[in-house]
């Protein structure tokens, strides 16, 4: 096991893919200050840095999406993996090897992205408006999701040999789970009423009264979809980069269940799997 460790890690930082996904997120990190000091000198409002901070809850799964696809895929299309089997190792080592790798980089595109957000930040007169203690918790929050979608992502890429199909299954993924979590979040956002207005109809004021939204999701559906806002993945991306999680910890709670669930089908699956 650390045999593979060591030469899947190694791999990592000399992989064109993982440098130049890492430099993306850095560049947005680096960007995002600049913009919001630019709108606060124009506006004359003080900025927080709490406002971005967690964007990076939303764009990591997609980038990582990407770089788990091909970083496994080419396991596949070079022959390793089957190497690997061939030279003794077990399928299981060869599974959370690749797994392990694929958290640690995500995780490290979410640092290359914080670190010059804070930096430049604090120096643009940027301040956290949250507590330190909350920011750390969802920083935790946000290494939870990342561990969960790599699970999902490294699930679809050791089951599927095809370097294209793995390529298309995990970003589809990441864009279903992102648009799914749109759909829920907009459906609870909708108000219970409609505020009243007045409009002018042929020279007369007509007041319209407060109206019951036909949109408003209420009873067991409001329920479900609340459930599958904290359970989902996008539903969690969206949160994050919102610091707006009601329950913290029946996320973290929700993310510990996807990722012993899809290591758990993954490895049996792979272990089941004929190799060509």
């Amino acid at each position: 096991m650390s045999k593979l460790l060591k030469a899947n890690f190694f791999r990592l930082v000399k992989d064109k893919t993982f440098l130049l996904l890492t430099v993306i997120m850095f560049a947005v990190g680096a960007l995002l200050p600049f913009a919001h000091y630019m709108d606060s000198v124009h506006s004359g409002v003080p900025w927080a840095l709490d406002f971005s901070f967690f964007t990076y809850a939303f764009l990591a799964p997609i980038l990582l999406a990407v770089l788990t696809s091909l970083f496994v895929g080419n396991e596949y299309s070079n022959g390793t993996i089957r190497n690997k089997i061939i030279a003794g190792h077990r399928r299981i080592c060869i599974y959370l090897s690749n797994l392990i790798v694929c958290i640690a980089a995500g995780i490290v595109m979410c640092a290359a992205y914080t670190v010059p957000h804070v930096c430049l930040g604090l120096l643009l007169n940027g301040r956290f408006g949250s507590p330190a203690r909350t920011v750390i918790l969802y920083i935790g929050l946000s290494a939870a999701l990342i561990t969960a979608v790599a699970t999902l992502f490294v699930l679809i890429a050791m089951l599927c040999q095809n370097k294209a199909h793995t390529a298309a299954g995990c970003i589809l993924l990441a864009f279903i789970l992102l648009l799914f979590g749109v759909y829920i979040t907009s459906s609870l956002n909708e108000p219970e009423y409609l505020p009243a207005y007045t409009y002018i109809e042929n020279g007369v004021t007509v007041e319209e009264p407060e109206t019951k939204n036909p949109n408003y999701v209420s009873g067991t559906k409001r329920e479900i979809y609340e459930f599958l806002q904290d359970f989902m993945p996008g539903g969690q991306m969206l949160q994050l980069a919102d610091m707006e999680v009601e329950n913290p910890p029946i996320l973290a709670v929700y993310d510990g269940i996807i990722f012993i669930a899809a290591t758990a089908c993954g490895i049996i699956a792979f272990k089941r799997k004929d190799l060509k």
